[in-house]
């Protein structure tokens, strides 16, 4: 996710790739940042990348411990995308914590969903 939410210069662009990328603010949310959001940031960066190494020397011996590392691992890296991006799905991603999104929606940026381009597109999904 290098692109930044809905750049301004891409907002009169409903039906073009960058113009479709976040689907106008109707499938994704930008949060605040929150008191403890550096520490959270470099932990999950640390504990992503120490569980996927972790995971990698248990793989030969303990699959199923490996498995869980990983997921571990994956949990902490998305979790560290999504604070370095602080853009998050409403419905969540493939098997991360549903209470992840619902706190990071708790801290959530108010957007307007009344300007031109999330009306064209609430209306091309009607069509």
């Amino acid at each position: 996710m290098n692109k930044p939410f809905r750049q301004s210069k891409y907002l009169n662009e409903t039906g073009s790739k960058q113009g479709s990328w976040f689907l106008n603010r109707l499938d994704y949310f930008r949060f605040h940042y929150y008191p403890h959001y550096q520490l959270h940031r470099l932990l999950s960066l640390i504990i992503g990348v120490g569980a996927v190494f972790y995971g990698i020397k248990l793989f030969s011996e303990y699959f199923l411990l490996a498995l869980l590392c990983w997921y571990v691992g994956y949990v902490a890296l998305l979790t560290f995308n999504l604070l370095h991006n602080r853009i998050c799905r409403y419905r969540g991603y493939w098997l991360y914590p549903k209470r992840f999104v619902a706190f990071f929606n708790s801290i959530s940026k108010d957007d307007d969903l009344n300007d031109f381009d999330s009306i064209a597109t609430q209306n091309q999904h009607l069509k």
